[in-house]
Parts: C-alpha cells; sequence; structure tokens
C-alpha cells in the first residue's frame, strides 16, 4: 500500500503542473520559389531545407522541407528574450535569411532562391559543397549529385557517396569510420533498423537526400543532456512526388547444391514519418555448410503510426525457422609446466529453432511539458539439437591432420595416448520471455527542470530436456583385468529455468544556467532466478538399441549426486548523481553511480547443501569529454566499473557430472574493478579518425585448473588475480578525387591474460601468461564513374602470442587481395565479378592450407520500361577452392578450428519491383 501511495503521489506531482502552464508555440509558414534559367519565370522549389536558428549563436532549432509545391509551414517552441532567424536554402543556390518577429503566427510570404553565380563559374571547386552540406550537428547528403543506373538500389548509390562504407560480409555501415547503428525513413526506423533489408532492396530513386546524425534517447530529447553515447543513424529523406508510396517485390532464385532464395515486400512510406512493412523469405543462399537441410525462414511485419502531431506508436512482429547444421574440427595445445597437452575434436551436428518476437514502442507529448513513453515484448523460441562428436587427448603432438585424426586414431602411438571420448546427444526445449516498461518526464518550469518516472518489469522461464549417451576411455588407467578402463554413461536431463525482475526509478535534472545541468536519479531493483537440473542414468534402464526415448521406470535412475536445486535473489538500489555542461566547443558529462545489493543463493547439489547472503556495494564513475571545432572533433571518456563475482562462483560445492570437466566454487572471491579509456578524433573534412584505448582489470576472476595426468581431465575452480588488461589503436584516412576514393585503415592490438594451472594438488598453481599483438593495415582504391565501379583493396594482418609456459609461441601472417568491378552496359545489362586471394603463413601451416582463391561472377538484366524486371545469374566460388580456418590463443591455449563448406554454387534468381503512389 505505500508504493502504490508513493507511485500515486509521484505521479500527482509530475501532473500537477499540466493545467498551470502552456506555452504559446509559434507558426511560420511561406512558399519558395526558384527562377528557370535563361528565363524570368518561377516555378515552385521543393525540398528546399528550412531551419530555424538561434540569432545569438546561429544554433539549429528545428527544421523542415518546402512540399511539392514550395510551401512549409514550421511550428518551433521559443525561450523568453531570445531572437531567432528563418534560414531558407538550396544546395548550389545562395542562402536567404529573415528575421522572426516575437509572434504567435508568421506569414514570411514567397521566398525566390537564385542561383550562386560563384558555384557555377567554379564548379570544379564547388561541385562537393553542393554534394554534401552541414546543419548543425547534420550531415546532409545530396542523393540527386550521385547519378546511379535505372532500376538502382539503395546500396548503389551509398557506394558513391564519400565516407560511406557498407561491408556485406557483416552487414557493417560506417561513415567517416563511425557506425551506423540503424537506417531510417523520414526520420522512422525501417523494420527495426534493418540495414542489409534496406541496403539490397529499397529503390535509389526514392532518396532525395541522406542524413547522418547522432540520434538521441526520448530522454536526451526531452531534457536536451547528453549521456554522451553517440547512436548514429542514416535517415533517408524520400522524394516529395513519392509520398505516400507503395513499393513491392518479389524475388525467386533456385541453383544447384538445394540452394534456394524466395523472397516477397511490401513497403509503405510517408513524408511524415509513417511506414508499414511486409517481408517474407525463405532462403539457404548464404548458409555454406554442408548439411543439406539448411535453411531460414521468416516472416515480419513492422509498422509506425502517428495519431495526429502528439501520439505515435511503432511495432513489429516477426517469425523465424531455422535450421542448420555441420561438420566441423578443432585442435588445442593446452600450455602446462609438465609440458604441453594435445587435443582433437570432431563434431557433426544439426539444430533446428524457432523464434516469434513481437515489440511495440509508443510515444505521448500530453502537452509541451509532459511526455509519456512506453514499449512491451514479448517472445517465444523452441529448439532442437542433436550432435555427434569425437574428442581425444595426447601428451605428445599426433602428427595426424585433425581432419581426419579419428579415421587415423589406430596410427597413433599408444604411449601418447591418454583418452578418447564418443559422444552423442539430443536436447529439445523452448524459452519465454515477456517485457514492459513505461516512463512519465514532467518539465517543471521554464528553465527546464525535469522529473522523470520510469518502471520496468521482464519475467522469463523455459524448460530444457536433453539425451546424452558417451563412451569414454582411459588409456592411462585400467580395470580389473588390465585393459584400458572404460566409462559408459546414458542420461537424461531435465532443466527447468525462471528468471523474474523489477525496476522502479525516479531521474531528476536541473539547469544551473544556460550552460550546465545537474541530475541524480534513484532505481530500486530485485531480480529472482530459479535453476534446476534432474538428471537420471539410464545405462541399466534402456536398451542399448533405442537412444532419445525414456523407458517407463527412468525416474528410479534418478542420480541425486549429479543434480542440483539452485535458488538466487538480488535486491539493489542504483544511487546516480552527474553534471553536464555544453557550450558551443566542449561537452562535458560526468557521473558516479553506487550500487548497494543484497544477494542471496540456495543450492543443493546431490547430498550437499549450501547457502550464503552476501551485501556488496558497486561503483562507477563515469566521465566524457569532446571537443568541438568546425569539422574537427576530440573525445575523451573513462569509464570505471565493479563486479561481483557470480553467486555460483561463490558456493564451495563440486559439479562432477562431467568427468573430464570437474567444476567446483570458491567463497573467498572479492568483487572485480574494470577501467576502460578512449580516447578520439575526427576530421570529417579531412576524411580523418583515429581511436586510442584500453582496459584494465583489477582482481579479475580467473580459472585455476588442475590436469590429472592418467585421465586426462580437468578440475577448475575460480580466483582473484590481476595482470588482465589490454590497449588498442585505430587511424583511419579517407580522400576523394573526383571520380577515384582512396582510404586507408589501420589499427593494432597488445593485450596480456593470465589464468593459473596446476598439475600435482600438493602444490601451488603456476601463473599462466600470455601476451597476444595484432596489426592489421588494409588499403583500398575505388573508382566510382558512371558507367560502373571498380574496387581494390589489399591487407595484411598479422597475430603472434607468447606464453610463459615453456615459452610456448605461434604466429600467422595473412596476406589479401580483393578486386571487384562491375559495368553497366545497355539494354539494362550489369556484369560484376569479384576476385580475393588470400596468402597465410605461420605456426602449423602446413603445404595446401597456406592459400585460398575465391572468385564470384555475376550477370543481371533489368528489363521492362522503368526497369520493374530484374534476372540474375550468380556462380559463386566458381574455381572451389573456399576454405573454413580459423586460429586463435588464449591464456591457457592455443586453437585451430574448421568447418566443411560448400565449395561452389550456381544459382538464377528473377525479381520484379511494382510501384503504386497513392
Amino acid at each position: 500500500m505505500n508504493a502504490c501511495k508513493l507511485v500515486g503521489l509521484l505521479l500527482l506531482l509530475l501532473w500537477g503542473h499540466t493545467t498551470l502552464y502552456a506555452q504559446q508555440v509559434r507558426t511560420v509558414r511561406g512558399r519558395v520559389q526558384t527562377v528557370e534559367a535563361g528565363s524570368n519565370e518561377k516555378r515552385a522549389l521543393p525540398s528546399a531545407s528550412i531551419v530555424i536558428l538561434a540569432k545569438s549563436d546561429s544554433a539549429f532549432i528545428k527544421g523542415i522541407t518546402s512540399d511539392k509545391n514550395g510551401r512549409f509551414v514550421l511550428n518551433y517552441q521559443p525561450q523568453k528574450k531570445k531572437k531567432y532567424l528563418l534560414k531558407v536554402s538550396f544546395m548550389g543556390m545562395q542562402s536567404v535569411y529573415r528575421a522572426l518577429e516575437d509572434s504567435v503566427l508568421v506569414n514570411i510570404g514567397t521566398v525566390v532562391l537564385k542561383d550562386d553565380d560563384i558555384q557555377i563559374s567554379e564548379v570544379t571547386i564547388t561541385g562537393k559543397l553542393q554534394e554534401v552540406v552541414m546543419e548543425g550537428d547534420t550531415t546532409v547528403i545530396n542523393a540527386a549529385a550521385f547519378k546511379t543506373r535505372e532500376g538502382a538500389y539503395l546500396e548503389d548509390l551509398v557506394k558513391r557517396v564519400p565516407g560511406l562504407v557498407y561491408n556485406k560480409k557483416d552487414n557493417s555501415l560506417t561513415y567517416n569510420g563511425q557506425p551506423i547503428s540503424e537506417i531510417n525513413v523520414n526520420g522512422e526506423a525501417f523494420f527495426s533498423g534493418d540495414k542489409k533489408t534496406a541496403l539490397e532492396n529499397l529503390p535509389a530513386d526514392l532518396i532525395s537526400k541522406l542524413k547522418v546524425y547522432d540520434k538521441k534517447s526520448k530522454e536526451e530529447e526531452f531534457t536536451g543532456i547528453s549521456s554522451g553515447e553517440k547512436k548514429y543513424v542514416l535517415d533517408l529523406q524520400t522524394k516529395d512526388e513519392l509520398n505516400k508510396t507503395w513499393l513491392t517485390n518479389a524475388t525467386v532464385g533456385y541453383g544447384n547444391n538445394q540452394k534456394k532464395d524466395l523472397e516477397g515486400q511490401v513497403n509503405y512510406f510517408s513524408k511524415d514519418g509513417e511506414n508499414l512493412s511486409f517481408i517474407g523469405r525463405s532462403t539457404n543462399r548464404y548458409q555454406n555448410s554442408t548439411y543439406k537441410d539448411n535453411i531460414n525462414n521468416s516472416v515480419g511485419m513492422n509498422m509506425t503510426h502517428k495519431f495526429g502531431k502528439k501520439f505515435s506508436l511503432t511495432g513489429s512482429m516477426n517469425y523465424n525457422l531455422n535450421r542448420n547444421g555441420n561438420i566441423s574440427s578443432m585442435y588445442q595445445e593446452q600450455y602446462l609446466t609438465a609440458g604441453n597437452q594435445y587435443s582433437a575434436s570432431t563434431n557433426e551436428g544439426n539444430s533446428k529453432s524457432r523464434s516469434f518476437n513481437s515489440n511495440i514502442m509508443g510515444s505521448w507529448e500530453v502537452d509541451k511539458r509532459t511526455r509519456i513513453h512506453f514499449n512491451g515484448g514479448f517472445s517465444f523460441s523452441p529448439n532442437r539439437n542433436e550432435s555427434n562428436s569425437q574428442n581425444a587427448s595426447f601428451d605428445a603432438p599426433p602428427n595426424v591432420n585433425h581432419e581426419s585424426l579419428f579415421d587415423d586414431f589406430e596410427s597413433i602411438s599408444q604411449d601418447i595416448k591418454v583418452n578418447r571420448s564418443e559422444n552423442r546427444s539430443r536436447s529439445e526445449g523452448q524459452s519465454n520471455r515477456y517485457n514492459w516498461m513505461m516512463g512519465i518526464m514532467r518539465r517543471l518550469n521554464e528553465k527546464g527542470t525535469t522529473l522523470g518516472l520510469n518502471i520496468q518489469s521482464s519475467d522469463s522461464w523455459g524448460d530444457n530436456e536433453s539425451f546424452s549417451l558417451s563412451k569414454t576411455t582411459y588409456f592411462r588407467l585400467k580395470d580389473k583385468q588390465g585393459n584400458d578402463s572404460l566409462l559408459y554413461r546414458n542420461q537424461h536431463l531435465k532443466s527447468p529455468q525462471k528468471n523474474n525482475s523489477w525496476r522502479v526509478g525516479i531521474n531528476f535534472t536541473q539547469p544551473i544556467g544556460k550552460k550546465m545541468h545537474i541530475r541524480a536519479a534513484y532505481n530500486w531493483n530485485t531480480h529472482y532466478e530459479r535453476d534446476n537440473r534432474d538428471t537420471y542414468e539410464l545405462s541399466s534402464l534402456a536398451k542399448s538399441d533405442v537412444f532419445g526415448e525414456l523407458p517407463p521406470d527412468y525416474e528410479t535412475g534418478y542420480v541425486d549426486s549429479l543434480s542440483n536445486r539452485s535458488h538466487s535473489r538480488t535486491n539493489g538500489h542504483d544511487l546516480n548523481v552527474g553534471f553536464n555542461y555544453s557550450d558551443d566547443t566542449w561537452m562535458v558529462n560526468a557521473s558516479l553511480g553506487i550500487t548497494p545489493q543484497r544477494r542471496t543463493i540456495e543450492r543443493k547439489m546431490g547430498k550437499l547443501y549450501a547457502d550464503t547472503t552476501v551485501h556488496t556495494i558497486d561503483f562507477q564513475p563515469m566521465i566524457w569529454l569532446a571537443w568541438k571545432k568546425k569539422e574537427a572533433r576530440i573525445t575523451f571518456n573513462y569509464d570505471g566499473r565493479t563486479r561481483q563475482p557470480s553467486l555460483s562462483d561463490l558456493m564451495p560445492l563440486t559439479d562432477n557430472s562431467n568427468p573430464l570437466y570437474i567444476t567446483r566454487g570458491n567463497p573467498d572471491l572479492k568483487q572485480m574493478f574494470a577501467h576502460s579509456m578512449r580516447i578520439s578524433f575526427q576530421h570529417s573534412k579531412k576524411g580523418i579518425s583515429a581511436n586510442l584505448g584500453g582496459q584494465l582489470e583489477q582482481n579479475s576472476v580467473t580459472q585455476v585448473m588442475i590436469y590429472d595426468a592418467q585421465t586426462g581431465g580437468r578440475e577448475t575452480y575460480p580466483v582473484n588475480i590481476n595482470g588482465n588488461w589490454n590497449v588498442y589503436g585505430s587511424a583511419n584516412w579517407w580522400k576523394r578525387l573526383g571520380h577515384f576514393s582512396l582510404r586507408l585503415d589501420m589499427n593494432g592490438n597488445h593485450s596480456n591474460s593470465v589464468s593459473m594451472i596446476n598439475e600435482d594438488r600438493s602444490l601451488e598453481p603456476v601463473k599462466s601468461t600470455t601476451r597476444d599483438t595484432g596489426l592489421n593495415c588494409e588499403a583500398n582504391v575505388s573508382y566510382q564513374p558512371a558507367w560502373g565501379g571498380i574496387d581494390f583493396s589489399t591487407s595484411w594482418n598479422y597475430q603472434y602470442s607468447l606464453n610463459s609456459v615453456n615459452d610456448n609461441n605461434t604466429y600467422t601472417r595473412y596476406y589479401n587481395f580483393r578486386l571487384e568491378g562491375y559495368v553497366d552496359l545497355p539494354l539494362g545489362i550489369q556484369l560484376r565479378t569479384d576476385g580475393a586471394y588470400t596468402f597465410r603463413n605461420g605456426t602449423n601451416i602446413r603445404k595446401g592450407e597456406d592459400d585460398e582463391i575465391l572468385w564470384n561472377a555475376s550477370a543481371t538484366w533489368r528489363f521492362l520500361k522503368k526497369k520493374e524486371a530484374e534476372l540474375s545469374a550468380h556462380w559463386v566460388d566458381i574455381l572451389g577452392k573456399r576454405k573454413s580456418y580459423n586460429r586463435m590463443a588464449t591464456s591457457d591455449g592455443f586453437y585451430e578450428y574448421r568447418t566443411q563448406e560448400i565449395k561452389g554454387y550456381f544459382i538464377v534468381t528473377f525479381k520484379y519491383n511494382f510501384r503504386l503512389m497513392m
């Protein structure tokens, strides 16, 4: 009841000022025209930029573009004793400024923009300025300045824009080195920000402008205070004549190796940000493992709808069905003081997963001082997995290709064998989750004092059942008859889980003068977790030829020592105070968070029972500095965070459910303190960016490993240790010369990773330190004329690691060369090809593994009146030389991974686009 009264009182305070104050909004209206070249005839100028500026410092207040008739209506909220200017501009034309009167309604009449004679007479100097301009902190790119072929997609346009880089391998998009987190259309997220769908499906001729800016959160927009976190978006502004347009397309593709690609889309866009999208897809085109049933099916819907100017809703629903399988192998060198241990494994597995996700988000501007926002979501994800695996350990290198090691296992010397395990598993389960959040923000006075209330909750639950069948041979242990010792296990596990959390918070912001704000926040949170496991031994109950089925009396096989019960709860209070300073040059954001918590856990493992209650205090200091002058920007940020050891690590219980990997806890663990620092520099005009940073951990939690030389098994327990740190740096340079673009990227990192090992329980653990160094350089030259494009890139990558145990060291060098080109021919034909050559050398790289050649080619024919139809043929990995190979070093060992993949395939697709104007 007290909690209800407190919430009611807070709501009353937030709403108390609503009826006491209503600031008048000012409206500016008018019309923009231009003069036809060679005559005095005037015509309407659509898509002209209309911007409100503060007269004192030209700070950006609000902006809009003129409609297809050149008209505009712009509303803005004035502040007392401030004067404002109206700026009307269009690329390649002289801007016009008008002083705004202190009236509720201002009609400036007709504004006529004239060609900028200086830019026309010196086109080679000013052409770039007409392509990209800055409006406050927003970069505006004129799409019309970058010609693309008829029927081209957004991806083709992006390739021609200076500074924009789209990487199709990982679907990442950057602008001048800054990552773009999502793509918006007319200010609203397109299909939850899906970059790949937008870039490869939206028509280029739909776009009038591309805007790059830092998208503020709801709290940042309302309070005007930046959190220091940057979320850059690419906002596509559609052409006025395409307002309220339905875009549809359908794709059908089939190829060899059972490849198929089916897709259908319906998209609707409106200038005010409303959108509606439906996407259905069934494809295995990009799944390259040899598993024949690979497929990804998905159906999704996304919408944004505005109810007037004050209330908007955004929602999405997605269903996915994914079947995936692969055959993989791994090789490992385990660092040990008496000599390294070597192991290899193979796995053939497949999975089937389904998921349904739905989300809804709303924003309601109750009045000029009060805003409510909320969101909620629900998801469920059933899944099924099967695998067959083998692994073996040796105390000397087996000198056999680990991809075929188990076929040649008998040829390996018996003297170096430690163990061999054959495993089969099957699991099936489902996870469910729902969450909701509501926030209310209220501006209490004209100075900008704000008060906010946030409530959020989430609940997740699920169940998983699995079967596992294993046979482990210990070559160093003998049974009573003197043969190698064998361990058989046929087990069934049930693992139900449940999590629940609540969080209620209040935040307060107070301006101090015009440039500084202080803020304070308090949050109460609670989190409950239940994680159980029931284990049943079926060896004596199930038939030897039956797997994955429960016998009628399976419950009699319950194994108490391999089962557990775990319940935990955390109650905490988050206190955070900070300040923000901002002017035309400097921005400072600093805060300190303190989180006292009460953590309890109860765990029963077999006949052992333990419970503990821990009282902790966590700290989170943060400072963010930014200096900006014209196109140059320097930022520095420091984040510190303490972290408590997990409750399961604190429990002094032993889990021996896997005889080759036994774990236990340590009740003496201390909290960890992590420090992170970064300084960065960007100069957008010169195309330069650079970063330098690092992390340092105090009292890191690492695992002590006790190795059993007879069985090859490992027992681990956590301890605190110092010495984990890393530093990194990067630099990027971009330059455009006419149709040529040049880009250089360099980055490097060095890390120090520490773990503990022990091969004799009577001795103290030995510290194992691995120092890892990585260097990478890449150069790219791009030529994008009107008839096509050519891209050439080359890179060099170097990885080196040195371990303190027995001075183990490994290195790998990669040399990469890539050439990509396409040409647009008459009759809508485009030919495209790309080739890549990779050469590598280093530790344990054998002949035949040291190079790779990939060559792809495609041909596309766009036809019909407006090139609505598209017929394509794609040949991937023409030479059949693709290789899946990866290696890495950690504090305790060196690893190599391989996956069997399709060597090449051919696919033919047909795509049809349809556009309906409303």
